[in-house]
């Protein structure tokens, strides 16, 4: 099973379909596409920031080590190294590139791929749009004379979450 990190869009789109379209779904795990060519995986996902920083890592790598055929070889395992980390931490970056663009964490789903993970997912989703778009929402009612309540005096009523009692 396969775990999915959903985000909605920023923008509240009137049409249920329309905001459907713009759900990511971030897959929790290694990226084994961000391992094998890292800077294409970051120009696909959009992530410039990300893309600059680590394009800047390897320059400055290959400055450092130097150009002669041993610091190559050097060079070539720190980027097979780069790329593992990287590959690590690939969709956790996407997750927070999103929600810098303003995308909120909507929930997690899994599923055995990411089209049954969709199909959970907007199984569950589409219904509370359905129902939130339909029904507005309403004011809390006010409370009756009767639901007052007053502070119990202390060891009235009082509950101790571990050492601590709950005000």
């Amino acid at each position: 099973m396969t775990v999915y990190s959903v985000y909605e869009p920023p923008a509240k789109a009137q049409d249920v379909a329309e905001r459907a379209e713009g759900v990511a779904f971030v897959k929790e795990g290694f990226a084994w596409v961000a391992f094998l060519v890292p800077l294409l995986w970051l120009i696909y996902h959009r992530m410039w920031i990300e893309l600059v920083v680590l394009f800047l890592i390897y320059v400055v790598m290959q400055l450092a080590i130097g150009t002669d055929s041993q610091a190559q070889v050097l060079v070539v395992w720190a980027s097979f190294a780069i790329a593992v980390l990287f590959a690590f931490v690939a969709n956790d970056l996407r997750a927070a590139s999103l929600e810098r663009r303003g995308y909120l964490f909507a929930g997690a789903v899994s599923g055995r791929d990411r089209n049954e993970a969709e199909r959970i997912f907007f199984n569950a989703w589409l219904p509370q749009q359905e129902r939130a778009r339909r029904e507005p929402l309403s004011p809390p009612l006010p409370r009756r004379a009767g639901d007052v309540r007053t502070r119990p005096e202390r060891g009235e009523g009082e509950e101790v979450i571990g050492l601590f009692p709950q005000p």
